[in-house]
């Protein structure tokens, strides 16, 4: 069935071609090749380019929903130095795209991590933004927000044997209701209150055993259920118990846990895996389905980045070999990560890989 999708899509392709082309007449083909000798070479060539080019963007507009979301215009990238334009556009499902291909494009795109990861994000804003689509954004408050423990104190907060079978015991008659041990009420924090606005970056500080972790922690869903909560967290006016906190937010442990048999890159990918691709294929579709209505060609770079990045299904997707580069992971991207009995990363790499 694939395959004869595959037939179906270059079929398609060639007759969109075959009309492109037979619309633009015999005297506009022989004006593009032949005309201007040296001086208007350049131009012609540039002109030629950009006419082939749009030729492309129209067999993809011809493409069926499901296979324009899958399609995308691809360009062999050239050295900086070499004065010369790529002139053999192709047209390219994303989903055959090889690991050196995927790697290449990284290379090409992102040759300095800081500063083309910002002008590359911003294209990506601008693309969204010129056809009217808001991308979703998330402001988090806490309202009153107050955290006890009750705990043991002295000799009986001692992790030892017979404190560990003490608790055992007491919290199965706690179950009954009978109560044999007083314990000592700890508020963590006290009456907190805040807002984390969208698009931001907050910065957390506070001596240690101030609460900062615990925090954290109850922004994202993940306090222990010992613990006594009052107050309110809300996600965009949703409680906690509205939604799953976990596929909204992340919190970075101190502790970094991996695999210390799986490699760099193979940690990130079944990461990727396992979290999937959210909404951004719904929002590619709406967006796909609007620039056509707009007659807008947006940049091949970035097309193919969104919908690469858009697919489920793929053992090693391109949004991996863009974690590593912009987490500057490259050198150790086929290192084990290792642990205790294990050489692996450094502590600082691996931090990183947690991150990603």
């Amino acid at each position: 069935m694939e395959e004869e999708n595959r037939v179906s899509i270059v079929r398609s392709i060639g007759r969109s071609l075959s009309r492109a082309a037979g619309s633009l007449g015999i005297e506009d083909v022989f004006s593009i090749s032949g005309g201007g000798r040296s001086s208007h070479h350049g131009r012609s060539s540039h002109h030629s380019v950009e006419d082939e080019e749009a030729l492309r963007w129209a067999a993809l507009e011809k493409l069926s929903t499901y296979n324009r979301l899958r399609t995308t215009i691809f360009k062999p990238y050239i050295q900086a130095d070499q004065q010369e334009m790529p002139t053999d556009k192709m047209l390219l499902d994303v989903r055959e795209q090889d690991p050196n291909a995927r790697q290449q494009f990284i290379d090409a795109i992102f040759k300095v991590a800081e500063d083309d990861n910002e002008k590359f994000l911003r294209k990506f804003r601008d693309r969204v933004d010129r056809v009217g689509i808001s991308l979703p954004t998330v402001e988090v408050r806490f309202q009153n927000l107050t955290i006890e423990a009750d705990c043991y104190t002295g000799d009986r907060a001692l992790p030892s044997l017979p404190n560990a079978a003490r608790n055992i015991v007491e919290s199965l008659l706690g179950l009954i209701g009978i109560s044999l041990s007083k314990k000592t009420k700890l508020t963590i924090l006290k009456d907190v209150s805040g807002i984390i606005k969208p698009s931001r970056m907050t910065l957390l500080l506070g001596p240690p055993s101030s609460g900062k972790t615990t925090l954290l922690l109850a922004m994202s869903g993940k306090l222990d259920s010992s613990l006594k909560v009052e107050g309110e967290i809300t996600y965009n006016g949703h409680k906690l118990n509205e939604f799953v906190p976990r596929k909204t937010s992340a919190y970075i442990s101190q502790n970094d846990l991996h695999v210390g048999e799986m490699t760099v890159k193979e940690t990130l990918d079944f990461s990727a895996r396992c979290q999937g691709v959210g909404s951004r294929l719904e929002m590619l579709t709406e967006l796909a389905r609007r620039e056509k209505q707009a007659g807008i060609f947006p940049e091949a770079e970035v097309d193919l980045f969104m919908k690469a990045t858009a697919i489920e299904g793929d053992a090693s997707n391109l949004i991996t070999y863009y974690t590593i580069r912009i987490l500057g992971l490259d050198v150790c991207r086929d290192t084990f990560v290792g642990d205790g009995m294990r050489r692996g990363i450094s502590g600082g790499q691996k931090k990183r890989v947690t991150t990603g």
